[in-house]
């Protein structure tokens, strides 16, 4: 029950002990703040009257600067633990005085001490505990759990407002109320002394005293900015408004109830009303405001419904009366003001300080954090005491009278509404502002730039993006890479393949004094050993080598000649040749060499170092090569790096591909170009992007679905689907409108707070066009997702289907609209079939091209009924049928599924999607026939399935390491580093992750 309670509230695992004490001192927090409140007001107007009030507001603010300047001084000298604690205790000893002060004596002077004394002793506390917060949450926790901690203040002054009437009724003095206070906060002392012996509170940095520095730079964006100039106005109007609000209320109450005990009673029952209304509308009305209507109706609700109330109480107070001798008249009007102040309170509290942090997004973060610490504090101190001097001035004119005050508020009001729509105008240009084209940093693919890997893996890789670049002397990366690894791998090439062409290369190396003297010594011997034996061998492996490595262009028969070769390297010499002499008219017979794994990496580098000139054959090749979507991405991303107009055409037309996969290709390498589309180009997104957020309206419903079947199994695989999905559509947003807003409003969506996305949500209203604006914001809104359905439903009809039919609608959904991995766990987690027609479903995916699903659907099937997988395997081709009954028999072992497979790399690579990595499942061997001593013929990873903690065996075929240390297992994964390097030229981006993990083993 309790961990339910809490993953309601949004904890997590692991917080509920800091959440739960924080929680506690909250709750005796608010207590505090709401029984120090009626009591201090209580005992002052049954003595003096509202007159003094706004000269105690004066004095009270003078008091809170000091006060608040003490704390920020002390708070950058003391450790923030210690110092919590200690004014934790100074705030509980100066309330116990005050306490005892009205024991001894009921003078005026102690009384207005009382009340001079609320303010800043709230505001101490507060700031004390907002100091805690900060630092036990971090920034993610803390946008999860600041308005949950918030929430128990305000359930503390709740609770202290209902139990003064209580307490009242059983004889209590009124003065005592202060008591509870001294109480709840020494309460709350004790408390922080637990938190901070439990829990680290330190800063990780010294502090500095921000006071000084905050209010310089806030006067100084005063007088040069416009925007926090109007914010400063809007603030300060706000807090005179609550002071006059506040002012006529309590001179109103004081009459109505003239006795202290009377006023205590009705002002606990009042806050505590109003208290309840803060916090219903900061749940349920904020949200549903801003999303419906906006930033603009937000600003002004406020000062609008105070204007209707204010204008209200004047009419009726001079046409039926406003002081105690007219009695009907009187309480109308008492009553118009207490509506006044209700909803000055709870409005403020819940509808304007909300909005207020939806503005700040909206400012640079360099000067963000000040200028809200400043409006919050240096703003609000200084309008707190202009309010007071303006009320006291007006209390000392004898004419003035109460009704003039509420004229003079309809004044301050109506300027109020004039700066709110103001504000948002200047936060509209704000918006567009922040929204101008900037600068985005490309995102660098695979192993290129990265210095951080010295793995031998690292090095193999390397030496195949530098190869070209040296071969061809476009560049010289020895004078980069001169690391260890990367010289003997440069040695193992040069030896293993026979390639004179490295002779120069490893000549420089010899002679290059920053390397070891016996790495020098053996660079310079290999060199010369390997002239010596290409002049003594007439090979053709060894003749391509001397032709590449010279100066006469070869003839097309010679290089023709050598593609024809069964060797793959006499192969991958004539791909250099072509680059090497420029040969363009041959380009076609590099491109057929990307669909050869062995020889895929060499034809892209020299397909590389033709740019512009490649693009047309490339382009023809990818006609021809539809059906293989690896060789179509590689053409794709190479195609990305020429940026001609052609090149970014040919992408764009791309997107209208059936391939999932070359769409997603497609559009990033659009995005890497910088495109530009047209308005009819634009006009063709539009519509593409209004069928993703079909799609993503399909994957929405399919996990409500899953959601209310407590599908705990399938739910996470629809996400990662959704996501994907989701990611696309951002990225043809990128391509359609500029990148850098794209960006801005991705990232306000991701922070996933109120402000952050209401902010991105006015950020799509000035960037997005029509035609999709109202699609794109009901699908990108933070509301539940049976709520963001119905509104996707006025443009896609649908419906959240029944389990059954879901499942059934994944296993027959085409590959390009889910993915493989989710109609595989689909397969895996389905414990039996009970329906006809989702077993004809099932076996139709024995037909699937994928290996995967064959597998699973044959598992699957043999639980269920072998008189139909024997009927419908007669259809089957030969090798898959006899792989499938092995299958069906019960005769393959588990680990040779794929499915295990790629379970088990997943652990290896977390970082990896599940559907790239069944290409590398699809090579991976699982085998009993590595023993001690045994050596494997290509260089691979060796996985050992004995003990849980076995390591990897990363072996080099061509080094003198032998498996001396191999752990002793009775069975193995095997894979070939050669197909992990395909892998990596596939899914470059992937790369990193490869290394890491080849590395650290290495290692």
């Amino acid at each position: 029950m309790r961990e339910r309670l809490f993953a309601l509230l949004g904890v997590e695992s692991g917080e509920e002990s800091m959440v739960s004490w924080l929680l506690m001192q909250s709750v005796f927090i608010g207590v505090f703040f709401g029984s120090f409140d009626i009591s201090a007001h209580s005992l002052f107007l049954s003595i003096f009257d509202e007159k003094m009030m706004a000269r105690g507001y004066v004095v009270s603010g003078v008091a809170g600067i000091i006060l608040t300047s003490t704390y920020t001084l002390l708070q950058s000298k003391l450790k923030f633990r210690i110092f919590s604690v200690g004014n934790l205790i100074a705030v509980t000893a100066l309330t116990i005085l005050l306490w005892t002060a009205l024991l001894f004596s009921s003078a005026k002077w102690v009384v207005f001490l009382v009340f001079i004394m609320l303010g800043p002793l709230n505001i101490l506390a507060a700031l004390g505990f907002w100091g805690t917060a900060g630092r036990l949450f971090t920034l993610r926790q803390g946008k999860r759990l600041f308005g949950l901690v918030d929430s128990g203040l305000i359930v503390g002054i709740i609770i202290s407002c209902y139990t003064v009437p209580v307490v009242l009724s059983l004889n209590f003095a009124s003065k005592n109320i202060l008591l509870i206070s001294a109480a709840s906060v020494f309460i709350a002392t004790i408390i922080q002394i637990v938190i901070g012996s439990r829990y680290r509170i330190e800063s990780d940095k010294v502090e500095k005293t921000e006071d000084e520095e905050p209010k310089k730079q806030v006067f100084s964006l005063l007088l040069k900015d416009r925007y926090t100039a109007i914010m400063a106005v809007f603030v300060a109007l706000s807090v005179m408004t609550a002071f006059f609000v506040q002012y006529s209320f309590m001179a109103v109450t004081r009459e109505q109830y003239p006795s202290e005990e009377d006023m205590a009673r009705f002002l606990g029952i009042f806050t505590g009303s109003m208290m309840i209304f803060t916090l219903l509308v900061k749940l349920l009305a904020f949200s549903y405001l801003i999303r419906n209507y906006g930033l603009k109706i937000c600003l002004a609700l406020g000062p609008l419904l105070l204007a209707v109330f204010t204008l209200l109480a004047i009419g009726l107070g001079m046409a039926m009366g406003y002081t105690p001798e007219a009695t009907s008249g009187f309480l109308i009007f008492f009553l118009v003001l207490a509506l006044s102040r209700l909803f000055s309170k709870s409005l403020k509290d819940s509808i304007e300080s909300p909005s207020f942090k939806v503005i700040y997004q909206t400012l640079d973060e360099k000067i963000r954090y000040n200028v809200q610490s400043g409006m919050d504090g240096t703003v609000n101190e200084i309008s707190a005491l202009t309010s007071g001097l303006l009320l006291s001035a007006l209390g000392l004119l004898s004419f003035i009278k109460l009704i003039h005050f509420s004229a003079v508020l309809i004044i301050i009001i109506f300027s109020w509404i004039l700066v709110a729509f103001m504000l948002y105008n200047e936060y509209r240009k704000s918006i567009r502002k922040a929204l101008e084209p900037a600068a985005v940093p490309q995102q660098t693919e695979g192993t290129q730039g990265t210095d951080l890997f010295r793995s031998r893996f690292y090095a193999r890789l390397a030496i195949k993006d530098d190869y070209t670049s040296l071969i061809l002397q476009q560049k010289d990366s020895i004078s980069i890479k001169s690391e260890r690894n990367y010289i003997e791998g440069l040695l193992e090439k040069a030896e293993s393949g026979s390639d004179l062409n490295l002779v120069p290369v490893l000549k420089k190396l010899s002679q290059n004094q920053d390397l070891d003297k016996d790495l020098r010594s053996i660079t310079g011997t290999v060199a010369e050993q390997m002239q010596q034996k290409i002049s003594q061998s007439q090979g053709r492996r060894e003749h391509a080598s001397v032709l590449l490595s010279g100066n006469r262009t070869p003839q097309t028969s010679e290089i023709l000649r050598l593609l024809r070769d069964n060797s793959t390297e006499s192969r991958r010499f004539a791909i250099y040749m072509i680059g090497k002499f420029r040969l363009t008219d041959m380009l076609t017979e590099v491109c057929e060499c990307l669909g050869n794994p062995s020889l895929e990496t060499d034809a892209t580098a020299v397909l590389r170092s033709f740019g512009a000139d490649a693009a047309p054959e490339m382009m023809r090749y990818f006609m021809s090569s539809t059906g293989n979507s690896d060789t179509c991405n590689i053409v794709l991303r190479l195609l990305s790096d020429i940026k001609t107009a052609e090149t970014s055409s040919f992408l764009f037309s791309r997107l209208w591909s059936i391939s999932r996969i070359v769409k997603e290709t497609a559009v990033r390498g659009l995005i890497k170009t910088d495109y530009r589309p047209s308005e009819e180009e634009r006009d063709r997104l539009h519509q593409l992007i209004s069928d993703t957020i079909g799609l993503l309206t399909w994957n929405l419903s399919a996990k409500v679905c899953l959601e209310r079947e407590k599908d705990t199994c399938l739910l996470p695989v629809i996400n990662k689907d959704l996501n994907r999905w989701r990611g696309f559509l951002f990225d043809m947003l990128s391509v359609a409108y500029d990148r850098g807003s794209i960006a801005k409003i991705r990232s306000n969506l991701e922070k996933d707070t109120v402000e952050s996305v209401n902010f991105a949500l006015e950020m799509i209203d000035l960037v997005i066009d029509e035609t999709i604006k109202a699609k794109i914001t009901a699908l990108l809104d933070t509301v539940p997702d049976e709520e963001k359905l119905k509104n996707l439903w006025h443009f896609y009809p649908g419906e959240v289907p029944s389990y059954k039919h879901l499942i059934e609608g994944i296993i027959n959904r085409d590959y390009n609209l889910l993915s493989i991995w989710t109609k595989v766990c689909t397969l895996r987690n389905m414990k039996n079939i009970d329906d006809g027609n989702l077993a004809e479903s099932v076996a139709a995916l024995l037909f699937s091209p994928e290996i995967i699903l064959q597998e699973e659907a044959a598992r699957l099937i043999s639980g269920y009924d072998l008189s139909l997988y024997k009927a419908v395997s007669q259809r089957i081709s030969g090798s898959v049928r006899t792989r499938l009954d092995y299958i069906v028999e019960g005769n393959t072992r588990r680990e040779e599924l794929l499915y295990e497979k790629i379970d088990f790399l997943l652990k290896c690579f977390p970082g990896i999607p599940e559907e790239e990595l069944l290409v590398i499942s699809e090579k991976m061997v699982f085998t009993k026939d590595f023993g001690s001593g045994s050596v494997p013929a290509d260089d691979c990873i060796l996985w050992p399935l004995g003990k849980s903690e076995d390591k990897p065996y990363i072996f080099y075929s061509r080094s003198a390491t032998q498996l001396k240390n191999l752990p002793s297992a009775e069975s193995f994964y095997y894979l070939s580093l050669n197909s992990v390097e395909e892998f990596s030229n596939h899914f470059p981006e992937r790369s990193v992750e490869i290394l890491k993990y080849i590395e650290m083993n290495e290692s």
